[in-house]
């Protein structure tokens, strides 16, 4: 008799080969056309929860670190779905600035300056919206839920004129200010920049020591002469002072080179470096007892002012700082300080102009040609190279300079908005938590904000130029009104309009002329998107102001973060997130960014056609992605293999629930089984664990217990034990009834517990569940309560069950190694126990029966414990493999136990 015939053998169309790729288009058809995100947000769910895009440049195919990022927002916001919340999500894309401009006079092969702004700018655009639309399809590919139809787009006429709305309430609040200082400049982008916009790398400088002499007479008519260290030599050209620490002490020392003054502190490094010879300590003086003094610049016929200044480092160099008050932020505060002129000789290209032989020589050429001037002077003490970390451009990636310029500012110290800043940040919550000490520390150091750029792809600032006296002009009306004929026309009016257009009548400036032309100057593109919570968030019925949560790259405390923060406590005085959370970059396994020039690339659509999208999910949640992520193909491996095991695991529940009707068949809990109502606790305790890993964000948490669940927790043990119940028992019986209720109850947790991170696979698996109050998606359903499935007495009664099978499972290997034993099934298992442990373990003889897989468990009582691994007595029951005794007991049926003659009988 085929026996097999007669189990209660799993079924169920759930696939065990998942068929992602394959899969997932007709799950996103699927919530397409049910439209499951309108569902979630417009149903009238009474709480909302605000997670606002942080825009991402429309400059190219979507790249690793896009995905983890929209993943990862996608994970937050598919929770709180699932706990009833209504969670509008709108996508946004900064279109404008230096990433596309430069990404777009690639393809064209232009510079700047050849190409006609008007049809450049037609051409931006076109070029920005061609990689909206790209994107998007990217980002629904993995399956992320968002207004897709409705983003918002930095180059929006209607975003543009509220970017304008906000420049004007700033004026308004007397934030802004224009102003000649040094600010970040790129020879290459020729144009200002920001902070946020500057990478900070490694560069190969000239590293040089020069002399000035001093005019004063300090030593007895003898020449002294004040060694300064410098790392931009093409800088000397602009300088007009030394600086030195007031309060530090100073030797003035003779040599064979000469008599010279240098910062104590550093005169052992000195001598390595310049006077290996040695030389003999004159006196010790006070950098404030030099105070305006005069030195002879080394290679000009100019003096420089000696001046005090407490940023003077006693770390590195000579303690004696050339300053060049056009070429570096401290240098430019203590020139005002002490009214030094602003030398500016470098043009926007970085070549001098007006200065002499040097005239029509760049930045980046001029070096050797100062040093070797220098050497014949005699002013050159000593030239070297040094690797230092230097400012880069965040687009072009080529060095920095810093250059005076006339520029629009916004001023971290009007109203005191610096501290106020400092102060929002103290009240946001910040994941992880050393977020905060980063942004704080930049907030306090950063200079004013540099608003204005000289680009050609961005919202113009609308500012006036007056013909008559050159004051450049930028008022809040001006700016209302331009911002009125943008929402209509778009911020390409600023080159049709006429002044007359955007002044009131009987404009006029303040020398009296009436005559003005437009400047051409456009806003930091950091402002545009960083004006999202009052272009987007305030303006939205659907969102809420302040934003619950902002996700981004850890890079963004320099960037989005810090952009957003300025103007909404300026405006606000709050900042406009209540919490921030912050992921790491993607990284090769030897924590190498992913980069061309290393080819160790591997793009989201690479693993989306390989292994599907629902792996490239995954991977998101693998690690902690609070620090930077590594990517291979050996991790995407073992994610698929992980994947494999939680599918699996789904599969065989949903295969033994294939008779279950949960409106007949689910138990009430009383009638469970005391096994069963143990894993329900222990699923109890997880659902709470995974609460609070979601609630902190702690998604790799989540993936880390979900898989131990399913690897150790069900296949390994608690889904082995129930076969015999589940495949040889009464269909309807209480006992099968009972695992399946459980079996119920665990699935519903899994496929929700999962489905924020594997949301294609729980989609699926939901299709195949039939669940009390069905919805038509599982980001539809309600959220399980197993409170009351908790009991910890329960959990602690079973320790004891739990360390003896772990002591079981080790004899039973001892047996079957010296070849007494194959299956477990082949054992039976006798305990001696102590009266302590006794009627709790001689009750449970069944339990403990089914707890070892073995086919008999036999207590008895004595005074010590003892355990015993024997040759099952009796045969093997043919149906369910069991060692019985009371095998071939009924002549109708030979070959099988008791047990289960009676369920065959039922089947005749």
């Amino acid at each position: 008799m085929d026996y097999s015939k007669t189990l209660n053998l799993p079924k169920t169309s759930f696939s065990m080969k998942a068929n992602l790729r394959s899969l997932e288009p007709k799950i996103l058809e699927f919530w397409q056309s049910k439209e499951i995100y309108q569902k979630i947000n417009f149903l009238g769910r009474s709480s909302k929860y605000i997670l606002h895009d942080g825009p991402p440049y429309a400059n190219g195919k979507i790249h690793i670190g896009h995905a983890l990022n929209k993943i990862l927002k996608d994970i937050v916001i598919k929770y709180k779905a699932l706990r009833g919340y209504s969670t509008p999500f709108i996508p946004g894309w900064d279109c404008h600035g230096l990433p596309v401009e430069i990404k777009l006079l690639e393809e064209l092969k232009e510079k700047k300056d050849k190409v006609n702004q008007i049809e450049f700018r037609r051409k931006a655009k076109d070029f920005a919206l061609k990689y909206v639309d790209i994107q998007r399809k990217d980002f629904i590919r993995l399956g992320v839920f968002a207004d897709w139809e409705n983003p918002y787009l930095t180059l929006n006429p209607k975003y543009e004129a509220k970017v304008l709305r906000l420049l004007a309430d700033l004026v308004k609040a007397g934030y802004l200010y224009r102003g000649l200082k040094p600010v970040n400049w790129c020879l290459e982008c020729t144009t200002a920049l920001a902070e946020a916009e500057v990478e900070y790398k490694d560069k190969v400088s000239d590293s040089i020591y020069v002399k000035f002499k001093l005019k004063d007479d300090i030593f007895k008519g003898e020449d002294v002469y004040i060694v300064v260290w410098t790392t931009t030599p093409w800088t000397l050209i602009s300088n007009t002072a030394l600086a030195l620490h007031p309060d530090l002490d100073y030797l003035l020392v003779k040599s064979l080179k000469g008599n010279f003054i240098f910062l104590e502190s550093l005169a052992d490094n000195l001598r390595a470096k310049l006077f290996k010879e040695g030389f003999q300590v004159i006196r010790r003086i006070k950098g404030k007892e030099l105070e305006k003094k005069r030195a002879l610049h080394p290679f000009l016929e100019r003096d420089s002012l000696i001046i005090l200044a407490d940023f003077v480092s006693s770390e590195e160099g000579s303690g004696c700082v050339h300053i060049a008050p056009g070429h570096g932020e401290e240098d430019f505060q203590v020139g005002k300080f002490y009214n030094l002129p602003v030398i500016m000789p470098v043009d926007e290209k970085g070549y001098f102009q007006n200065c002499g032989d040097y005239s029509g020589l760049r930045v980046t050429e001029i070096n050797p040609i100062l040093i070797e001037k220098m050497r014949e002077l005699g002013t050159l003490l000593l030239a070297e190279k040094i690797t230092h970390t230097y400012p880069h451009c965040w687009r072009c990636k080529n060095p920095l300079i810093f250059r005076a310029t006339e520029q629009w500012f916004l001023s971290l110290e009007a109203k005191n908005l610096r501290e106020r800043v400092l102060k929002a940040i103290e009240e946001v919550n910040w994941f992880p938590p050393q977020g905060k000490e980063r942004i704080s520390s930049m907030v306090s150091l950063r200079p004013d904000w540099c608003l204005s750029r000289q680009r050609l792809w961005g919202v113009p600032i609308p500012a006036l130029r007056c013909k008559g006296c050159g004051e450049v002009i930028l008022e809040e009306a001006i700016i209302r009104n331009f911002s009125k004929i943008v929402e209509e026309r778009g911020s390409d009016a600023w080159f049709e309009v006429e002044v007359e257009e955007i002044t009131d009548p009987g404009f006029n400036c303040k020398c009296g002329s009436r005559d003005f032309e437009k400047e051409k100057d456009i806003l930091d593109v950091w402002f545009e998107s960083g004006a999202s919570f009052y272009a987007v968030v305030k303006e939205s019925e659907l969102l809420n102001f302040p934003s619950d949560l902002y996700l981004e790259g850890s890079d963004q405390h320099r960037g989005w973060f810090q952009v957003s923060l300025i103007p909404s406590v300026a405006l606000e005085d709050k900042a406009p997130f209540r919490g921030v959370l912050t992921h790491g970059f993607v990284v090769d396994l030897e924590a190498r960014k992913m980069s061309k020039s290393l080819g160790n690339i591997i793009s989201p659509q690479q693993i989306i056609e390989k292994y599907g999208a629902e792996i490239l999910r995954m991977w998101a949640v693998f690690s902690d992605y609070t620090r930077d992520v590594s990517l291979s193909e050996e991790i995407l491996s073992q994610i698929v293999e992980a994947y494999r095991k939680v599918r699996n695991t789904l599969r065989f529940i949903l295969a033994n629930l294939y008779d279950f009707n949960f409106r007949e068949d689910l138990l009430t809990y009383s009638k469970l089984l005391e096994v069963d109502k143990l894993f329900l606790s222990l699923t109890a305790n997880l659902l709470s664990e995974v609460e609070a890993f979601y609630d902190n964000f702690l998604f790799y948490k989540v993936y880390q217990k979900i898989y131990e669940f399913c690897n150790i927790t069900l296949s390994s043990f608690y889904l082995d034990i129930l076969k015999d119940r589940l495949y040889t028992f009464q269909p309807a019986s209480l006992e099968r009834r009972s695992a399946q209720t459980s079996l119920y109850y665990i699935f519903n947790f899994l496929i929700k517990a999962i489905a924020p991170i594997l949301s294609f696979t729980s989609e699926e698996a939901y299709t195949h569940f039939q669940e009390q109050d069905k919805k038509e998606s599982v980001f539809l359903s309600n959220w399980p309560n197993y409170q009351e499935f908790k009991r910890p007495e329960l959990e602690s009664d079973f320790k004891k069950i739990f360390k003896l099978r772990d002591d079981v499972l080790k004899a039973l290997e001892e047996e079957r190694s010296k070849g007494l034993i194959g299956s477990s099934l082949e054992a039976e298992v006798k305990i001696v126990t102590t009266s302590e442990d006794f009627n709790f373990l001689k009750e449970r003889e069944d339990l403990l029966r089914e707890f070892f897989i073995v086919s008999k468990v036999e207590v008895e009582k004595g005074e010590s414990f003892s355990l015993k691994v024997e040759k099952a007595k009796g045969k093997k029951c043919l149906r369910c493999w069991n060692w019985r005794e009371d095998v071939g007991k009924d002549k109708d049926f030979e070959e099988v136990c008791l047990r289960c003659v009676s369920v065959l009988r039922t089947q005749r």
